[in-house]
């Protein structure tokens, strides 16, 4: 910007100013407090046809003056280089990432110590967060374009099939037609879900809830799904009541189910409800054979796959974590000798009964 004075100038126009400035001063205080002195007859006065000033003192006046200004140019410079430095590069590579380059960095600047030390290091820290987002996005259109397209894929071909005559438009075809939808309808509040947990903004409907009656209220929802894989059920449920929102603990547990249907051995799964400490917590065990090794913190990211082994959108433990979160609470996964553990625990007031 034309008309700009640079921040170095400032500084050392601004400490010259001063220094001229104290000279100045320290040199009127002086005559003024000697004036009165005199005028006490603290000290004697100058003898008559003695001058009060000479050239000598004039001479070290000025050089005082001189030698304050350039001492204080010279002091300004070096606060000037070692405040400048990190700014500017600080200043740089905020242009870099104001044009859209991510991977902007500033490096150490030699002289950096305190605030300026905390901003590059603030700085630095921004970008890679702002980075990893931008990744994240663009992983995230990815995955949800590749999760689309299969569904609507064959929707369009049986559709197609159906109108030019290849397929007959009979109950079966419905069926299949019905499943594809609803595959994706449960993909799109998936990604609804955790779209809104992530950004702080899922909302939930609490209330009093009795986790062992809600739950063994589900057991034929749960055993469509497990039977046909081959699992059985086992419920031990601590009767209590705790505050949260049904539907979505709902949810969440049918995601850990689906998970254990699609990735466990068959085995019968044991479905556990516990309070603690005025916190209630809900356990899904299986036999194996459980999160491979190193993937167990990644788990629970949105399209993260352990495997191929089954198919599968990769949001069901993200959403679970979402709606744990969103109360309060957290999910967590445990190996164990009997196989994998995932819980999902509900802080908050709770009363525990015994039956």
């Amino acid at each position: 910007m034309k008309g700009r004075i640079g921040l170095s100038r400032q500084l050392s126009v601004t400490m010259a100013t001063l220094a001229f400035v104290a000279v100045v001063v320290s040199t009127a205080i002086f005559y003024i407090v000697y004036a009165v002195l005199e005028r006490w007859r603290i000290v004697a006065p100058l003898p008559p046809g003695v001058a009060d000033t000479t050239g000598l003192d004039v001479g070290i006046m000025l050089s005082a003056c001189v030698l304050g200004i350039a001492l204080a140019i010279a002091i300004a410079i070096r606060l000037a280089r070692r405040i400048i430095g990190p700014l500017a590069a600080v200043d740089e590579a905020v242009r870099r990432v104001a044009k859209g380059d991510l991977t902007a960095r500033v490096e150490a600047v030699p002289g950096a110590h305190g605030e300026t030390a905390l901003l590059i290091a603030d700085f630095n820290a921004m970008a890679d967060r702002l980075e990893r987002m931008s990744d994240d996005v663009k992983v995230w259109n990815a995955q949800i374009a590749h999760e689309l397209r299969t569904p609507l894929t064959i929707l369009r071909g049986r559709l197609q099939g159906a109108k030019d005559g290849v397929f007959p438009l009979d109950d079966s075809l419905l069926v299949g037609l019905m499943k594809q939808v609803d595959g994706l309808t449960r993909l799109v509040e998936d990604l609804r879900s955790v779209s809104l947990a992530d950004s702080g903004r899922l909302e939930l409907r609490t209330e009093d809830v009795d986790l062992a009656a809600e739950l063994n209220d589900m057991q034929p929802l749960l055993l469509a799904l497990l039977t046909p894989a081959g699992f059985g059920l086992d419920l031990v449920l601590q009767a209590g009541s705790i505050r949260a929102d049904m539907a979505r603990i709902r949810q969440a547990v049918i995601a850990l189910v689906d998970n254990a249907r699609r990735y466990a051995d068959p085995c019968t799964l044991r479905i556990e409800v516990r309070y603690t400490d005025g916190a209630a917590a809900i356990m899904v065990s299986d036999r194996g054979p459980g999160l491979p090794i190193g993937f167990e913190d990644d788990a629970f990211r949105q399209f993260a796959r352990g495997t191929e082994r089954s198919g599968g959108s990769g949001l069901g433990l993200a959403v679970v974590r979402g709606i744990a979160r969103a109360h309060g609470g957290d999910v967590t996964y445990r190996r164990s000798r009997a196989g994998s553990l995932f819980c999902i625990s509900l802080p908050g007031r709770s009363c525990a009964r015994t039956n």
